[in-house]
């Protein structure tokens, strides 16, 4: 079973859940962790882990546009088509900004000369490590670097590479924030989704957005209100929502000292403070019994 946790929202709460959920699948067995948020991975953190736990390798997911001046004759057309704003005319000839370009290949389309190429960079590394039971699966997209859902892509295949030789049971994704392509990438064959949230407008707004790429791709879900005591009138709103859709709340967790604690100390919240624990094992038990059903 392949377990989605994502929030639409950033600080939401998604890699605590995640980190207490694969604890818990780990006190059964071999289970697989995969940071799935590749602009700033930090769920092996939470294990105790460092960059030194892992093993890295450099991807090349991504293209850049290059242009070959003895071809072009000036004409202007690569920059009026690139709507990243990535092709700079001041020179007389076009520079490509690095950063800015996408590589999404309109310009060497529209060029008349053929005098602009696509070519391959590394845009990234992904790799593997481990923890006792838990084998995690992480990416880094670079610095300036586009391509950031075809590396989530290959994190998930390493999850899955893993899982085939610790004889895993499970995968859990620690989705990245928002509703862009790695989002989009992680979702894509779940079992099953925990949708976190906060008790706060914005988080909220964040969270039907997320919902909506869950529907798209029919993946069942439930919701977990983290920090539910932060704003409890704002909790029943979400509470109120969720019953007139139907969707179940799989669990509230409250606005605790403990949870920044944990991080800090690079544990589990499960491990560093068990009075959480049964709520976890709540969502764990939703989670796994709505993939049987």
């Amino acid at each position: 079973m392949i377990i989605n946790v994502l929030s639409g929202k950033g600080g939401a709460g998604k890699s605590t859940v995640s980190a207490s959920l694969t604890a818990l699948l780990a006190e059964s067995g071999p289970v697989v962790a995969a940071d799935c948020d590749v602009d700033t991975p930090n769920l092996g953190i939470l294990f105790g882990m460092d960059k030194e736990d892992f093993e890295m390798s450099p991807v090349s997911t991504g293209s850049k546009a290059i242009v070959d001046p003895n071809k072009c004759t000036g004409c202007g057309k690569c920059k009026d088509i690139c709507v990243f704003s990535a092709i700079d005319f001041s020179e007389g000839k076009p520079t490509i900004d690095k950063y800015a370009c996408e590589g999404c290949g309109a310009c060497q389309l529209i060029c008349p000369e053929g005098a602009i190429e696509l070519k391959r960079v590394q845009n990234g590394w992904v790799g593997i490590g481990s923890k006792g039971k838990i084998g995690v699966a992480t990416g880094l997209l670079r610095i300036g670097q586009a391509g950031s859902g075809d590396i989530v892509t290959l994190v998930k295949e390493k999850a899955t590479e893993l899982q085939s030789k610790l004889e895993a049971e499970h995968i859990v994704l620690d989705s990245a924030a928002g509703i862009g392509c790695p989002v989009i990438a992680s979702v894509k064959g779940s079992d099953y989704a925990v949708a976190v949230t906060e008790p706060t407008p914005s988080a909220f707004s964040d969270l039907l957005r997320a919902i909506e790429v869950l529907d798209y791709f029919k993946v069942p879900y439930g919701i977990v209100v983290n920090k539910s005591t932060l704003n409890p009138d704002f909790s029943q709103e979400v509470r109120k929502f969720a019953q007139e859709k139907g969707i179940e709340i799989l669990a509230e967790i409250p606005y605790e000292i403990s949870f920044v604690e944990s991080a800090v100390e690079m544990r589990p919240v499960v491990e560093h403070s068990p009075q959480f624990r049964p709520l976890f094992e709540q969502i764990l038990e939703k989670a796994l019994s709505s993939s049987k059903s």
